[in-house]
């Protein structure tokens, strides 16, 4: 944590300071890969938690935000991490959609949400064929995102299609800034960790 050290440096030390000084110089020189992910992404959570909650709209959904974080992680990380996980994040809130949409068009009953669930899956897994699409994982936190926001807070985005729509548009934006949020705590987690 070089910039750490670099705020304040110019300031007198005295014994405390100096003693706090290299305890963290030893700590930095000591961290773990585990260690840098806890503190960096815990800082950059906690700042996220904080922005969301201060902006306060609807499209930006702070348990999506770390469902699109692990998802990063989950498919491996790095650029490559991001797309896919991205991709199939997102090709996983389309499936949802479609099948919300069919459902809410054709009649809620347990016997047709069981149809569109299963259809829908069928498509979802089925792409993975496409490399582009092939981290089923990614697909499923898309996918279960969106039909957990449509089931707990529709209303809030509105009725019918538009609203299921705007309910993947919430999740896909928020699983974006997620995989984003990931890919940037990969990067100062590689620069704080000393190998």
């Amino acid at each position: 944590m070089p910039w750490l050290f670099r705020i304040g440096t110019s300031a007198k030390r005295g014994p405390e300071t100096s003693s706090l000084h290299r305890s963290l110089e030893k700590w930095e020189d000591n961290m773990d890969l585990i260690t840098g992910l806890a503190v960096v992404i815990g800082i950059m959570g906690g700042i996220a938690t904080w922005a969301a909650i201060t902006i306060g709209n609807p499209y930006l959904l702070i348990w999506a935000v770390f469902v699109g974080w692990g998802s990063f992680y989950h498919y491996g990380g790095k650029e490559a991490g991001f797309k896919n996980s991205a991709l199939a994040n997102l090709w996983g809130a389309i499936c949802a959609a479609g099948a919300l949409i069919a459902l809410t068009s054709i009649g809620v009953t347990a016997l047709t949400a069981g149809i569109c669930v299963g259809v829908s899956i069928v498509v979802l897994i089925l792409a993975a064929k496409l490399p582009l699409l092939s981290a089923i994982p990614s697909a499923v936190y898309g996918y279960a995102t969106t039909a957990a926001l449509f089931l707990l807070g529709a209303a809030a985005y509105g009725e019918g299609p538009s609203g299921i729509s705007k309910v993947a548009a919430a999740v896909v934006i928020s699983l974006i800034i997620g995989n984003s949020l990931g890919y940037v705590s990969e990067k100062v987690t590689a620069a704080v960790v000393k190998s």
